[in-house]
Order: structure tokens, then C-alpha cells, then sequence
């Protein structure tokens, strides 16, 4: 299968949220979505989502910058389960004390005009394990 409408929307997310475009960013989203913000916080719905990622930015002090690397995607009709490596800089807060490097992984189902929604999006993958163990 060719996933590149799929990568092409990710990529688009991911300049969405480096730009700080948070209208924009919401919009990536099903109305339903569900936002790992970090281990133990959630975020729901295209509203709160939104305002999470603002404060996402915030905590990294404006200079978020998010990128993906390798990307495995499996898909079954409308929906798509992509596991991801991802990057997250930021070049004024050195001091997170959440990892930089993710091995992420998302849902992402197809609306009735085929554009791909991010439905599930959890950064922090099999981390969340860990931090509940």
C-alpha cells in the first residue's frame, strides 16, 4: 500500500505545531481524539487538544520543534496503526525530563473525504507501560 497521503498529513501536523499554529493543529484531529499530553494527562476533543498543545508549547517555551523518523504503518480499511520515530527539540528548554526521542505510536482513521484524522495520538508509545508498572 502507499501511505504517503497518510506521511504527507503527519509531516503537515507536525509544521502545524512547529509553527504554533494551533487552529491548524486541532483540525488533524477526529472530533472524538484522544491526546497523550504525558504519561498519566489526557486531552480530549478537538478543543482541548488544541489547548493542550498550547501549553505543550509553552512548557518547551515556544521553541518547539517536532519531526518524525522512521515510520511503520499498517493499515485495514479506514483505519491505520502508525508506529513512528520521534524527534522532539527544543533549543530553549534543555532540561525536560521527558525523553527526546520517541517511539510513538497513533491511530489514524480516514473521514468520508478520505483525508486521514489522527485518532489516538500517544508520543510516549509503550513508555505509558513503564510509567504504570
Amino acid at each position: 500500500m502507499n501511505h504517503q497521503a497518510l506521511k504527507q498529513e503527519i509531516h503537515a501536523a507536525d509544521q502545524a505545531i512547529n509553527n504554533k499554529d494551533f487552529d491548524a493543529v486541532a483540525k488533524f484531529y477526529t472530533n472524538e481524539a484522544t491526546l497523550v499530553v504525558r504519561p498519566g494527562l489526557l486531552a480530549y476533543g478537538r478543543s482541548d487538544i488544541k489547548e493542550a498543545h498550547k501549553r505543550i508549547s509553552e512548557y518547551f517555551n515556544g521553541s518547539l520543534e517536532v519531526s518524525q523518523g522512521g515510520m511503520v504503518i499498517i493499515e485495514a480499511g479506514n483505519t491505520a496503526l502508525v508506529l513512528a520515530k520521534t524527534f522532539v527539540k527544543s533549543p530553549e528548554k534543555l532540561d525536560s525530563e521527558y525523553s527526546t526521542e520517541r517511539d510513538a505510536i497513533y491511530v489514524y482513521v480516514k473521514d468520508d473525504n478520505g483525508k486521514w484524522l489522527c485518532a489516538i495520538d500517544n508520543s510516549y508509545g509503550v513508555e505509558l507501560l513503564q510509567k504504570n508498572a
